[in-house]
C-alpha cells in the first residue's frame, strides 16, 4: 500500500514556495517541524495564506494535515484551514472543510513544540475534479507570525483508512480460516 501526499512541496524542502499560491508568506530556515524549512505566515493586521489545488475524484474524502507553531512572544494569530471543491471548469461546487485554530492553541516554536492538525473533509460532490486547500491567517493587530510545515492531503477510503485497501490474504477479512 502506498500513501500519496497530493500536496507538492508540503514540507517546503525546496527552500522556496514553489507549487504554492501565497500572500504575505516567506520561507523560514530558522525553524521547522521536520527537515530544514517551513512557511512563515505574517501575523498582525495582515491577511496571509498558502494555498494549492490538488486533483481529486467525486466521492473522495481528504485528510488534511498541517503542523503549526508561533514565532515571538505576542499571542499567535488565528489560522483557518479550508478545502473547497471545484469542477473541471473551475466552478466552485462546495466547501469541504472549514476549521479555525485559535491562536492560544498554537504553541511557541521557542519551546520546540508544534501543534499537529488532522482534519477530514466531507466527500467531494459529483463533478469534482480538484480541491483547493487554503491555510490562512485571520488578521488581528499585535499577534505573532505563524509557521506552517509538513502540509499533507491524503485520500481517505470509505472505511476511514488512509490510502488504498490491499488484499485480505489467505485467511479472509476476519483472519479466521474457513
Amino acid at each position: 500500500m502506498s500513501i500519496q501526499n497530493l500536496i507538492v512541496n508540503g514540507g517546503f524542502e525546496t527552500g522556496t514556495l514553489s507549487s504554492w499560491i501565497t500572500a504575505n508568506t516567506t520561507i523560514n530556515s530558522q525553524y521547522s517541524h521536520s527537515g530544514f524549512y517551513s512557511a512563515r505566515l505574517q501575523g498582525g493586521a495582515t491577511f496571509s495564506y498558502i494555498s494549492q489545488f490538488v486533483p481529486i475524484e467525486p466521492g473522495e474524502r481528504l485528510e488534511v494535515l498541517a503542523s503549526l507553531a508561533a514565532v515571538g512572544q505576542a499571542p499567535a494569530i488565528f489560522i483557518t484551514i479550508q478545502v473547497f471543491y471545484y469542477d473541471n471548469q473551475s466552478n466552485l461546487l462546495e466547501n469541504g472543510l472549514l476549521v479555525t485554530v485559535p491562536g492560544n492553541q498554537i504553541p511557541n516554536v521557542e519551546n520546540h513544540t508544534w501543534l499537529e492538525n488532522y482534519h477530514t473533509t466531507t466527500a467531494a460532490p459529483p463533478g469534482s475534479t480538484q480541491a483547493f486547500i487554503v491555510i490562512n491567517t485571520l488578521p488581528q493587530v499585535e499577534t505573532s507570525d505563524v509557521l506552517v510545515d509538513d502540509v499533507a492531503v491524503l485520500v481517505v477510503n470509505n472505511n476511514g483508512a488512509i490510502g488504498a485497501t490491499g488484499a485480505t490474504g489467505v485467511t479472509g477479512a476476519t483472519g479466521v480460516t474457513g
